[in-house]
Protein backbone atom coordinates (compact mmCIF):
# COMPACT_ATOMS: atom_id res chain seq x y z
CA UNK A 1 0.00 0.00 0.00
CA UNK A 2 1.24 3.44 -0.93
CA UNK A 3 0.33 5.95 1.76
CA UNK A 4 1.52 9.41 2.54
CA UNK A 5 0.28 12.42 4.47
CA UNK A 6 0.64 16.09 3.61
CA UNK A 7 -0.57 19.00 5.75
CA UNK A 8 -1.13 22.52 4.49
CA UNK A 9 -1.66 24.65 7.60
CA UNK A 10 -2.89 28.20 7.77
CA UNK A 11 -3.75 28.36 4.07
CA UNK A 12 -5.79 31.43 3.16
CA UNK A 13 -8.28 31.35 0.34
CA UNK A 14 -10.25 34.20 -1.18
CA UNK A 15 -13.97 33.82 -1.76
CA UNK A 16 -15.02 34.22 -5.40
CA UNK A 17 -18.24 35.92 -4.26
CA UNK A 18 -16.55 38.65 -2.24
CA UNK A 19 -12.87 39.22 -2.84
CA UNK A 20 -12.34 41.04 0.44
CA UNK A 21 -13.42 38.08 2.56
CA UNK A 22 -10.78 35.61 3.66
CA UNK A 23 -11.07 31.98 4.65
CA UNK A 24 -8.44 29.91 6.46
CA UNK A 25 -8.10 26.27 5.47
CA UNK A 26 -6.28 23.40 7.18
CA UNK A 27 -5.95 20.50 4.75
CA UNK A 28 -4.66 16.96 5.28
CA UNK A 29 -3.97 14.80 2.23
CA UNK A 30 -3.30 11.07 1.93
CA UNK A 31 -2.71 8.64 -0.92
CA UNK A 32 -4.25 5.23 -0.24
CA UNK A 33 -4.96 2.20 -2.38
CA UNK A 34 -6.92 3.36 -5.41
CA UNK A 35 -7.76 6.79 -4.01
CA UNK A 36 -6.35 10.13 -2.95
CA UNK A 37 -8.04 11.79 0.00
CA UNK A 38 -8.20 15.34 1.29
CA UNK A 39 -9.71 16.34 4.63
CA UNK A 40 -10.29 20.08 4.79
CA UNK A 41 -11.17 22.20 7.81
CA UNK A 42 -12.48 25.52 6.50
CA UNK A 43 -12.82 28.51 8.83
CA UNK A 44 -14.33 31.92 8.20
CA UNK A 45 -17.77 33.36 7.52
CA UNK A 46 -18.84 35.02 4.30
CA UNK A 47 -19.81 33.89 0.82
CA UNK A 48 -17.38 31.57 -0.96
CA UNK A 49 -17.50 29.77 -4.29
CA UNK A 50 -14.84 27.06 -4.65
CA UNK A 51 -14.09 25.08 -7.79
CA UNK A 52 -13.96 21.37 -6.86
CA UNK A 53 -13.79 19.87 -10.35
CA UNK A 54 -11.39 16.97 -10.92
CA UNK A 55 -9.95 14.93 -13.77
CA UNK A 56 -10.89 11.80 -11.80
CA UNK A 57 -14.22 10.57 -10.45
CA UNK A 58 -14.75 12.48 -7.20
CA UNK A 59 -16.80 11.93 -4.06
CA UNK A 60 -17.27 14.96 -1.81
CA UNK A 61 -18.71 14.71 1.71
CA UNK A 62 -19.77 17.60 3.91
CA UNK A 63 -19.32 15.97 7.32
CA UNK A 64 -19.84 18.95 9.60
CA UNK A 65 -20.80 22.59 9.30
CA UNK A 66 -21.43 25.30 11.84
CA UNK A 67 -23.75 28.10 10.84
CA UNK A 68 -24.94 29.03 7.39
CA UNK A 69 -25.23 26.55 4.55
CA UNK A 70 -22.97 24.65 2.17
CA UNK A 71 -24.22 23.57 -1.24
CA UNK A 72 -22.64 21.50 -4.00
CA UNK A 73 -23.44 22.76 -7.51
CA UNK A 74 -22.87 21.60 -11.07
CA UNK A 75 -22.93 25.25 -12.16
CA UNK A 76 -21.59 28.21 -10.16
CA UNK A 77 -24.43 30.46 -11.24
CA UNK A 78 -27.54 28.95 -9.67
CA UNK A 79 -27.33 28.35 -5.89
CA UNK A 80 -30.66 27.06 -4.66
CA UNK A 81 -32.89 28.66 -2.10
CA UNK A 82 -34.34 25.41 -0.79
CA UNK A 83 -31.75 24.15 1.68
CA UNK A 84 -32.17 25.58 5.19
CA UNK A 85 -29.22 26.71 7.30
CA UNK A 86 -27.71 23.95 9.37
CA UNK A 87 -28.26 23.70 13.08
CA UNK A 88 -25.01 22.94 14.85
CA UNK A 89 -23.53 20.87 12.01
CA UNK A 90 -26.62 18.68 11.51
CA UNK A 91 -26.60 18.84 7.70
CA UNK A 92 -24.41 16.14 6.10
CA UNK A 93 -24.49 15.13 2.47
CA UNK A 94 -22.51 13.45 -0.30
CA UNK A 95 -21.91 14.45 -3.91
CA UNK A 96 -20.43 12.30 -6.67
CA UNK A 97 -19.33 13.51 -10.10
CA UNK A 98 -17.56 11.63 -12.91
CA UNK A 99 -14.16 12.75 -14.16
CA UNK A 100 -14.21 16.15 -15.81
CA UNK A 101 -17.69 17.15 -14.65
CA UNK A 102 -17.72 20.67 -13.13
CA UNK A 103 -18.38 20.86 -9.40
CA UNK A 104 -18.59 23.91 -7.16
CA UNK A 105 -19.03 24.37 -3.43
CA UNK A 106 -21.02 27.46 -2.49
CA UNK A 107 -21.10 28.51 1.16
CA UNK A 108 -22.95 31.27 2.97
CA UNK A 109 -22.11 32.40 6.49
CA UNK A 110 -20.50 29.08 7.47
CA UNK A 111 -18.15 29.60 10.39
CA UNK A 112 -16.68 26.10 10.03
CA UNK A 113 -16.88 23.23 7.55
CA UNK A 114 -15.26 19.80 7.74
CA UNK A 115 -15.12 18.29 4.27
CA UNK A 116 -13.76 15.06 2.82
CA UNK A 117 -12.86 14.74 -0.88
CA UNK A 118 -11.99 11.36 -2.40
CA UNK A 119 -10.59 11.01 -5.94
CA UNK A 120 -10.72 7.50 -7.42
CA UNK A 121 -8.04 5.86 -9.55
CA UNK A 122 -10.24 3.45 -11.52
CA UNK A 123 -7.40 1.50 -13.22
CA UNK A 124 -5.76 0.80 -9.85
CA UNK A 125 -9.08 -0.17 -8.29
CA UNK A 126 -9.79 -2.51 -11.22
CA UNK A 127 -6.61 -4.40 -10.37
CA UNK A 128 -7.89 -5.01 -6.83
CA UNK A 129 -11.52 -5.75 -7.66
CA UNK A 130 -11.12 -7.63 -10.94
CA UNK A 131 -13.80 -8.34 -13.50
CA UNK A 132 -16.51 -8.87 -10.92
CA UNK A 133 -17.00 -5.10 -10.60
CA UNK A 134 -18.42 -2.59 -13.06
CA UNK A 135 -16.63 0.72 -12.87
CA UNK A 136 -19.10 2.36 -15.24
CA UNK A 137 -21.64 2.33 -12.41
CA UNK A 138 -22.55 5.62 -10.80
CA UNK A 139 -20.84 7.50 -13.63
CA UNK A 140 -23.61 10.06 -13.53
CA UNK A 141 -23.64 13.07 -11.19
CA UNK A 142 -25.43 12.68 -7.85
CA UNK A 143 -25.67 15.98 -5.99
CA UNK A 144 -26.16 16.28 -2.22
CA UNK A 145 -27.49 12.77 -1.73
CA UNK A 146 -27.69 10.77 1.50
CA UNK A 147 -26.39 7.24 1.99
CA UNK A 148 -25.97 6.22 5.62
CA UNK A 149 -23.50 3.44 4.84
CA UNK A 150 -21.25 5.68 2.74
CA UNK A 151 -21.47 8.50 5.27
CA UNK A 152 -20.33 6.15 8.03
CA UNK A 153 -17.39 4.94 5.93
CA UNK A 154 -16.21 8.40 4.88
CA UNK A 155 -16.47 9.60 8.48
CA UNK A 156 -14.17 6.76 9.54
CA UNK A 157 -11.81 7.54 6.67
CA UNK A 158 -11.65 11.20 7.66
CA UNK A 159 -10.68 10.18 11.20
CA UNK A 160 -8.11 7.69 9.88
CA UNK A 161 -6.42 10.39 7.80
CA UNK A 162 -5.54 12.28 10.97
CA UNK A 163 -3.25 9.48 12.13
CA UNK A 164 0.09 8.62 10.51
CA UNK A 165 1.18 5.55 12.48
CA UNK A 166 2.23 2.70 10.13
CA UNK A 167 -0.33 0.39 11.71
CA UNK A 168 -3.10 2.76 10.57
CA UNK A 169 -2.19 2.45 6.89
CA UNK A 170 -3.86 -0.91 6.40
CA UNK A 171 -6.97 0.41 8.13
CA UNK A 172 -7.06 3.42 5.80
CA UNK A 173 -6.63 1.20 2.75
CA UNK A 174 -9.48 -1.03 3.91
CA UNK A 175 -11.80 1.95 4.29
CA UNK A 176 -10.80 3.31 0.87
CA UNK A 177 -11.57 -0.03 -0.77
CA UNK A 178 -14.87 -0.34 1.13
CA UNK A 179 -15.96 3.08 -0.11
CA UNK A 180 -14.96 2.15 -3.67
CA UNK A 181 -16.86 -1.13 -3.37
CA UNK A 182 -20.03 0.64 -2.25
CA UNK A 183 -19.75 3.26 -4.97
CA UNK A 184 -18.56 1.21 -7.95
CA UNK A 185 -19.26 -2.45 -7.23
CA UNK A 186 -21.79 -4.61 -9.03
CA UNK A 187 -25.16 -3.19 -8.27
CA UNK A 188 -26.82 -5.97 -6.32
CA UNK A 189 -27.52 -3.28 -3.73
CA UNK A 190 -28.88 -1.02 -6.47
CA UNK A 191 -31.20 -3.75 -7.70
CA UNK A 192 -32.60 -4.13 -4.18
CA UNK A 193 -33.26 -0.39 -4.05
CA UNK A 194 -35.07 -0.59 -7.39
CA UNK A 195 -32.46 1.15 -9.55
CA UNK A 196 -31.14 0.21 -12.99
CA UNK A 197 -27.94 -1.74 -13.44
CA UNK A 198 -25.03 0.37 -14.78
CA UNK A 199 -25.13 -1.32 -18.18
CA UNK A 200 -28.86 -0.69 -18.56
CA UNK A 201 -28.60 2.90 -17.39
CA UNK A 202 -25.81 3.60 -19.85
CA UNK A 203 -27.73 2.04 -22.77
CA UNK A 204 -30.76 4.14 -21.98
CA UNK A 205 -29.03 7.48 -21.37
CA UNK A 206 -26.83 7.16 -24.48
CA UNK A 207 -29.94 6.62 -26.60
CA UNK A 208 -31.75 9.48 -24.87
CA UNK A 209 -28.83 11.83 -25.55
CA UNK A 210 -28.65 10.79 -29.19
CA UNK A 211 -32.38 11.45 -29.66
CA UNK A 212 -32.29 15.08 -28.50
CA UNK A 213 -34.25 17.28 -28.91
CA UNK A 214 -36.80 14.54 -29.58
CA UNK A 215 -37.91 12.44 -26.60
CA UNK A 216 -38.12 8.69 -27.07
CA UNK A 217 -41.44 7.31 -25.76
CA UNK A 218 -41.20 5.84 -22.28
CA UNK A 219 -42.53 2.50 -23.53
CA UNK A 220 -39.75 2.21 -26.12
CA UNK A 221 -37.07 2.88 -23.50
CA UNK A 222 -38.61 0.33 -21.14
CA UNK A 223 -38.99 -2.28 -23.90
CA UNK A 224 -35.35 -1.85 -24.91
CA UNK A 225 -34.17 -3.22 -21.55
CA UNK A 226 -37.09 -5.57 -20.92
CA UNK A 227 -38.97 -3.69 -18.19
CA UNK A 228 -42.51 -2.43 -17.77
CA UNK A 229 -43.07 1.31 -18.14
CA UNK A 230 -43.90 1.78 -14.47
CA UNK A 231 -40.91 -0.18 -13.18
CA UNK A 232 -38.58 1.52 -15.64
CA UNK A 233 -39.71 5.01 -14.59
CA UNK A 234 -39.19 4.20 -10.89
CA UNK A 235 -35.82 2.53 -11.52
CA UNK A 236 -34.60 5.41 -13.70
CA UNK A 237 -35.46 7.92 -10.99
CA UNK A 238 -33.79 5.77 -8.32
CA UNK A 239 -30.59 5.71 -10.40
CA UNK A 240 -30.47 9.33 -11.58
CA UNK A 241 -32.51 11.25 -9.03
CA UNK A 242 -34.96 12.47 -11.65
CA UNK A 243 -37.78 11.16 -13.81
CA UNK A 244 -37.16 10.48 -17.54
CA UNK A 245 -39.23 13.56 -18.39
CA UNK A 246 -37.20 15.75 -16.06
CA UNK A 247 -33.97 14.28 -17.44
CA UNK A 248 -35.01 15.19 -20.99
CA UNK A 249 -36.01 18.69 -19.91
CA UNK A 250 -32.67 19.30 -18.17
CA UNK A 251 -30.77 17.93 -21.19
CA UNK A 252 -32.67 20.21 -23.59
CA UNK A 253 -31.99 23.22 -21.38
CA UNK A 254 -28.31 22.27 -21.24
CA UNK A 255 -28.17 22.29 -25.06
CA UNK A 256 -30.07 25.57 -25.15
CA UNK A 257 -27.53 27.11 -22.76
CA UNK A 258 -24.77 26.22 -25.20
CA UNK A 259 -26.62 28.00 -27.99
CA UNK A 260 -27.26 31.05 -25.83
CA UNK A 261 -23.54 31.39 -25.13
CA UNK A 262 -22.13 30.38 -28.50
CA UNK A 263 -24.54 32.10 -30.90
CA UNK A 264 -26.45 35.35 -31.23
CA UNK A 265 -29.64 33.54 -32.25
CA UNK A 266 -32.91 35.03 -31.06
CA UNK A 267 -34.57 33.29 -28.13
CA UNK A 268 -37.37 31.99 -30.31
CA UNK A 269 -34.80 30.39 -32.65
CA UNK A 270 -33.04 28.73 -29.72
CA UNK A 271 -36.40 27.52 -28.41
CA UNK A 272 -37.48 25.91 -31.68
CA UNK A 273 -34.04 24.40 -32.37
CA UNK A 274 -34.14 22.63 -29.00
CA UNK A 275 -37.59 21.12 -29.31
CA UNK A 276 -39.76 23.67 -27.51
CA UNK A 277 -43.13 24.60 -28.93
CA UNK A 278 -42.54 28.34 -28.69
CA UNK A 279 -40.58 30.96 -26.76
CA UNK A 280 -43.09 31.01 -23.90
CA UNK A 281 -42.77 27.24 -23.41
CA UNK A 282 -38.97 27.57 -23.54
CA UNK A 283 -38.97 30.35 -20.94
CA UNK A 284 -41.11 28.37 -18.48
CA UNK A 285 -38.93 25.27 -18.84
CA UNK A 286 -35.69 27.26 -18.59
CA UNK A 287 -36.86 28.98 -15.42
CA UNK A 288 -37.89 25.62 -13.92
CA UNK A 289 -34.38 24.18 -14.38
CA UNK A 290 -32.15 27.21 -13.76
CA UNK A 291 -34.28 29.69 -11.80
CA UNK A 292 -33.71 32.35 -14.50
CA UNK A 293 -35.33 33.42 -17.75
CA UNK A 294 -33.25 32.64 -20.89
CA UNK A 295 -32.65 36.34 -21.58
CA UNK A 296 -31.51 37.10 -18.04
CA UNK A 297 -29.29 34.02 -17.99
CA UNK A 298 -27.63 34.97 -21.29
CA UNK A 299 -26.98 38.56 -20.14
CA UNK A 300 -25.38 37.40 -16.88
CA UNK A 301 -22.93 34.94 -18.45
CA UNK A 302 -19.72 35.41 -20.41
CA UNK A 303 -19.81 34.02 -23.94
CA UNK A 304 -17.45 31.12 -23.27
CA UNK A 305 -18.40 27.49 -23.84
CA UNK A 306 -16.64 26.40 -20.65
CA UNK A 307 -19.01 28.50 -18.55
CA UNK A 308 -22.29 27.04 -19.66
CA UNK A 309 -24.24 25.28 -16.94
CA UNK A 310 -25.07 21.58 -16.79
CA UNK A 311 -28.62 21.85 -15.56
Amino acid sequence: MNSQTTDRLGETTTGFMAAAEKRVAHRQMRCLTGVSVEVAHLHGPGRHLEDLGSNRPRLTAILEQIGGRAEMLLTPFCPTQSMPPSAGGAVRHLTFVPAGVPLWQFTRQCHYIRRLVVDFDLPELAVHFGEAFEFTSRLTPRVMFHDNRLLALVELLADACIHTHPDDRLYGDSLALAISYNLFGLRGQEEKRGGLTPARLRRVTVLMEQSLPRAIPLKDLADMIGLSEGYFARAFKASTGMSPHRWYLAAKIREAQKALLQTSDALVQVALANGFADQSHFTRAFRTITGYSPGAWRRSHPTQESDFAAA
